[in-house]
């Protein structure tokens, strides 16, 4: 493969990745969460620390890292196209 080959399959898989997830991330947002909140533990002796509560589903967070890996690709094809067509000259 060739390096402009190469350049354009990273852009084509860095859109691929920003749509999918983008996608992914409006359907998984949509989908109803259910989650319940006990106010306290009778006569646990315990503290409830909620170490992993969130208000975004994992899949969502998920899609959404996808989409932020497309971009960081993107970004990363700018950078390339940028630096050869600078050192053409």
């Amino acid at each position: 493969m060739t390096f402009a080959s190469l350049k354009r399959l990273l852009l084509v898989l860095a859109i691929i990745a920003v749509v999918a997830g983008s996608v992914a991330a409006v359907y998984f947002a949509a989908q109803p969460m259910s989650f319940a909140w006990v106010a306290y533990a009778p006569l646990s002796g315990e503290v409830f620390n909620p170490n992993s509560t969130h208000l975004v589903a994992a899949p969502t967070m998920y899609a959404l890292a996808v989409v932020a890996l497309g971009l960081v690709a993107g970004a990363f094809w700018a950078g390339l196209t940028v630096g050869e067509r600078r050192a053409r000259r």
